[in-house]
């Protein structure tokens, strides 16, 4: 309920303007006014949960939704109405940040997984079937309401749900921290009011005095506001948004690239409603079905996202704003090309494209900004994502609607939407190409190589790398060195973790491990040549690290008693690299002398003993005679 309500409006539009004879900027504020207070209390909404009882203030919230949704849909004026989407807007603050919070207590381990991925798969519906749902209900045209169905559907459903809520959900007791930032609270509503209805009504009210004023007061509110926020963390309670988190440069360029998504395809979904309807005259079916190849690109990409992130990472979100970006410019240049005389049908490859790099944009994104931070910082974390969310929506409503009818004018032939529409839909699309280009600027997730698609490179593809990056002299590809360089170090220390205590188990462990780093070995064999004994080499300080966790693993040995003290660590994990990847380094002398290839299995069993052998002979315990042991 609360996410569909983000959406549902857009395609009753035109039957609430025509209904209440008012103005489009008016209209639109219908739909802002929900997303400005929703998003304004969202952080506050969960705190109050905190305090009060997460069940309790999740049926508060279903009441307070369902009686504004009541009075949405008995609303006799457009000035009624938005004052009912603001209260609509409380209502959804106050139920939705208690729904991850009731996972999160209630599931453990394994089922909390899957309550999450049903909860996505909720929200994504929700997120994708609003245009189609009021479409549905405004061709039904229930009991000659028009458009007032899109709000009273909630009455029902949220009846249902405060009966569901207060008999299957677990009993919560209230916390102890009563603490609440009512001043940004309070702040953020402000700011975000004198923000978005200028931009929305501005135009059409021939931008008086105290809306250019309202405009102009953003700029020291927002200070006014980062100030307090400050001030309540340094007197040490706890802000409505915690500075400090903009400190970790993922968060700090995570939350821009929400803000520029949700912008976009607000404005998207919007302005694709007022194309159709008012610009072309569809019904609102027929425009709700036009949404549905976006609708089913955007759920298929939203399924397959988390297989996709394991491959890609945090560059999953950039083949889909490029994929949307490519999506929404081809769907400009077919607008442009029909012209005034579009059957809807032509539009539905461009917005299946659309829909899967949207799906892919949105379903990673939450989970990729809050993998930035500390766990400890998640929660906050996720407050301020979901919020800016939350606060993208209402300002790509605000500002591509001002630059649609902007553009638009007087003329309000089909062909000049067509026209108006082709050249500012390229406009949302300039935003997920700028969020692709921000996605790039995000680290690597704690963990994690610089791009998780180097994980599945075969090994001819690596060597290459290594090869264009060592002919240049570091002057070609050190990116993508880097990348495989972090993939390695990665490797490397994983296996120093894994390997065996005891000396033999411990120098046929590294021997055998030795064979995932065939084009490394390569690398490092050609690098010597290239370089010698003439002092550092290209990225020596990063592999620094690794062989000193290597120096200390020999060390721990040592003083285990599982190897001789006396020997010098250094030189002993010298010792230890040459026995385990001589065979790969030198593979003709290998064969030459033992009559077999370093990879043949009979080589490889033979070599693993006489490793294990070597390893024996090593141990202090092993070399103590049977008599003395005794």
């Amino acid at each position: 309920m609360a996410v569909i309500d983000v959406t549902i409006v857009n395609v009753a539009l035109p039957s609430i303007r025509t209904d209440l004879h008012t103005s489009f900027g008016l209209v639109a504020l219908v739909i802002s006014t929900y997303t400005v207070v929703y998003a304004s209390l969202l952080v506050t909404g969960g705190r109050l949960g905190d305090m009060f009882g997460r069940k309790r203030l999740f049926i508060a919230g279903l009441v307070v939704f369902t009686l504004a949704s009541a009075v949405c849909g008995a609303a006799p004026s457009i000035w009624v109405l938005i004052a009912a989407r603001a209260a609509q807007g409380v209502g959804g603050a106050l139920l939705y940040p208690q729904v991850l919070a009731i996972i999160q207590v209630t599931f453990p381990g394994p089922d909390r997984a899957r309550a999450l991925g049903v909860f996505g798969a909720v929200v994504g519906i929700g997120a994708i079937a609003g245009q189609l749902v009021g479409g549905l209900l405004l061709a039904s045209d229930v009991a000659g309401l028009t458009w007032r169905p899109t709000f009273l559907v909630n009455v029902p459903l949220g009846i249902l749900a405060i009966l569901a809520a207060a008999t299957i959900l677990p009993r919560d007791e209230p916390g102890t921290d009563t603490h609440i930032d009512w001043g940004g609270a309070g702040m953020a509503t402000a700011l975000l009011a004198l923000l978005v209805i200028p931009l929305l009504a501005g135009r059409e009210a021939g931008w008086p005095a105290w809306m250019v004023l309202c405009l102009l007061a953003v700029g020291p509110l927002v200070a006014a506001f980062i100030a307090h926020e400050r001030a309540v963390a340094a007197r040490g309670g706890t802000p409505l948004v915690r500075m400090d988190l903009f400190r970790n440069r993922g968060f700090a360029v995570g939350v821009p690239i929400a803000a520029l998504f949700t912008a976009s395809y607000a404005g998207f979904l919007l302005l694709l409603a007022v194309y159709l309807q008012i610009g072309l005259g569809f019904s609102p079916l027929r425009a709700g079905l036009t949404y549905t190849p976006n609708a089913i690109g955007f759920f298929v990409a939203s399924l397959l996202a988390p297989r996709i992130t394991r491959v890609l990472g945090r560059h999953v979100l950039t083949v889909g704003y490029a994929l949307a970006a490519a999506g929404l410019f081809s769907a400009a240049a077919t607008v442009a090309t029909a012209g005034g005389h579009a059957s809807g049908w032509e539009l539905g490859p461009t917005l299946f494209v659309a829909g899967l790099g949207q799906g892919l944009g949105m379903t990673p994104l939450i989970g990729t900004i809050i993998g930035t931070l500390a766990p400890r910082d998640a929660g906050a974390g996720a407050g301020v994502v979901t919020t800016t969310l939350q606060v993208g929506n209402a300002l790509g409503v605000a500002l591509l609607s001002l630059l649609f009818f902007g553009v638009l004018g007087r003329d309000t032939s089909p062909a000049h939407y067509a026209d108006t529409y082709a050249l500012v839909l390229p406009v949302t699309a300039g935003l997920l190409v700028l969020a692709a280009f921000l996605v790039a600027r995000l680290p690597a997730t704690p963990g994690g190589t610089a791009n998780a698609l180097l994980e599945h490179l075969p090994g001819w593809a690596s060597g290459f790398g290594y090869s264009v990056f060592l002919m240049t002299g570091g002057r070609l590809g050190d990116s993508f060195f880097h990348g495989l360089l972090g993939r390695v170090i990665d490797r490397r220390a994983r296996q120093i973790r894994e390997a065996p205590l005891p000396a033999g188990p411990y120098l046929a462990y590294h021997f055998r491990a030795a064979h995932d780093d065939g084009p490394w070995l390569t690398y490092l064999a050609r690098e010597a040549l290239a370089h010698g004994n003439t002092g550092a080499v290209p990225h020596e300080d990063e592999r620094r690290p690794v062989i000193q966790s290597q120096i200390d693993e020999v060390r721990s040995r040592q003083a285990a008693g599982l190897l001789p003290a006396d020997l010098d660590p250094a030189l002993l994990r010298l010792m230890v690299f040459a026995l385990a990847n001589y065979p790969a380094l030198l593979p003709q002398i290998t064969r030459m002398t033992t009559g077999y290839a370093p990879d043949d299995p009979e080589f490889v069993a033979a070599w693993t003993g006489f490793l294990r052998q070597l390893g024996t002979r090593l141990d202090p315990a092993a070399r103590i005679p049977s008599s003395d042991a005794a």
